[in-house]
């Protein structure tokens, strides 16, 4: 690769030829005389086609049908569930209410997806497991919330109590305790798959995020189908509107917020490769979470209500409170984005140093706008080769990122397989792409 655009990607020179002293370095030894970094493979030619070798015993692949197994029975599952999500609850709203809904419902969640889009494509995730993600949250745990919620409901209910009573209990204690139960039960089984989708910090909010906004996309149609029968029955359209305004417009985000503090006390503990972390960090975000649910459900019972302008005191108390709240955790994600970008840089140097990458193949790595660039490029020379520049982009991002994950824990076996799995994948993107590029016949 390369930072000028419309000059085809020249592999890294290859290294200097070590010395005795050097060449017969076990995995994990530091380097020679003013070489500080320990590499933990055989450094080879990226252009060469023999394999990397330094590798110890071979590694256990896992089946790969295992995985797509497991993934086609959630998805199952969760088709299951949509069809007696669809039948049970939104068949009985009507064909036209549901379509009014569903239709509002979608520019809300159109906000989430642009905001995930943005923190994502930095560190690109799986597409299945983005799919999982949304469909989980719009799905499966909807279902769940229903399910349990009554019981829960019935459980922290006193013998005797008002109607005020039971809606303050089910909005501010069991819609917060069970929601974002069942919301972060999808992360629990993204890292239950694989530790590879939730590997850091960014990654826990990206999947949080489209787990609260499939959720929030339910409730919203079920919330806009309930109003939307009663403008019709008061023959008042503003109460359709006034709930549009409060769910799709101010508040397009309080369940990604919500669920956002689990999804990144997780990626903590994933990053740090720590089990204890996870229940820590995982408990406690969930608990925050909740907290800040049940603060939202709740003001809203404690708030002074003016006749003449009943929005009056929601939209100070939104001003005062939740905007603060919201702004912090923005400044938050942004600053693991740009965390992520000076982890990339700062790995993939320690890469070049080695002789993977030039200095120019790593500031066109961490740069969007040069990825942009050198992709459009090679769409010049055919979709195979764009796909190849891609994979190749994402193939060094993922080393990156793992490589700062290995550095917060002990070296395996499994951690050593794994990147050689990935040096070896940019080794075949680079010779796929130079065959793509090259001319046959040169001047």
């Amino acid at each position: 690769m390369t930072s000028t655009t419309g000059s085809p990607p020249r592999p890294a020179q290859q290294p200097p030829s070590r010395s005795s002293a050097s060449a017969g370095r076990t995995a994990g030894s530091r380097g020679p005389a003013g070489d500080p970094y320990g590499y933990d493979v055989e450094r080879v030619d990226p252009s060469a086609p023999g394999r990397i070798g330094g590798s110890s015993a071979p590694r256990r692949r896992r089946r790969p049908w295992v995985r797509w197994v497991l993934f086609a029975l959630s998805f199952l599952m969760l088709a299951a569930s949509a069809v007696a999500l669809y039948f049970f609850i939104i068949l009985p709203l009507g064909f036209g209410t549901s379509l009014v809904a569903f239709t509002t419902a979608l520019v809300p969640v159109a906000m989430i997806f642009t905001a995930v889009w943005w923190l994502d494509r930095y560190t690109p995730q799986p597409r299945m497991t983005l799919v999982y993600a949304f469909a989980w949250g719009a799905i499966g745990s909807v279902l769940l919330t229903f399910f349990f919620g009554g019981f829960f409901d019935t459980w922290i209910s006193p013998a005797k109590e008002t109607e005020v009573v039971d809606t303050f209990l089910g909005a501010a204690v069991q819609a917060p305790v069970i929601e974002e139960s069942m919301k972060s039960a999808g992360l629990i089984g993204l890292l239950i798959w694989g530790r590879r989708y939730i590997a850091g910090p960014l990654d826990g909010v990206v999947y949080a995020a489209l787990i609260a906004g499939g959720f929030a996309f339910t409730e919203n149609i079920l919330y806009f189908a309930r109003s939307f029968h009663e403008a019709q029955a008061g023959g008042e359209v503003a109460v359709f509107w006034q709930t549009f305004f409060l769910r799709g417009v101010l508040s397009p985000f309080a369940h990604v917020s919500f669920t956002a503090l689990c999804g990144l006390g997780l990626g903590i503990a994933a990053e740090r490769r720590s089990l204890m972390l996870s229940f820590g960090l995982g408990i406690g975000g969930l608990s925050l979470g909740m907290v800040l649910h049940a603060l939202w459900n709740g003001s809203t019972f404690f708030l002074p209500v003016d006749p003449e302008a009943p929005l009056g005191g929601f939209l100070r108390y939104y001003a005062s409170v939740q905007v603060p709240i919201f702004l912090l955790l923005v400044g938050i994600v942004l600053f693991l984005r740009l965390r992520e970008k000076r982890i990339l840089r700062r790995q993939l140097s320690e890469y070049g140093r080695a002789g993977w990458f030039s200095p120019d193949e790593v500031e066109l790595l961490v740069s969007m706008r040069r990825r942009g660039r050198t992709e459009a490029w090679a769409a010049r020379h055919g979709a195979v080769a764009r796909m190849g520049m891609r994979n190749l982009i994402r193939t060094a991002v993922a080393l990156g990122m793992e490589r700062h994950s290995v550095l917060f824990a002990r070296p395996t076996t499994k951690t050593r397989a794994r990147e050689r799995e990935l040096l070896e994948q940019l080794t075949s993107d680079r010779r796929l792409i130079g065959a793509l590029t090259e001319p046959v016949v040169r001047g």
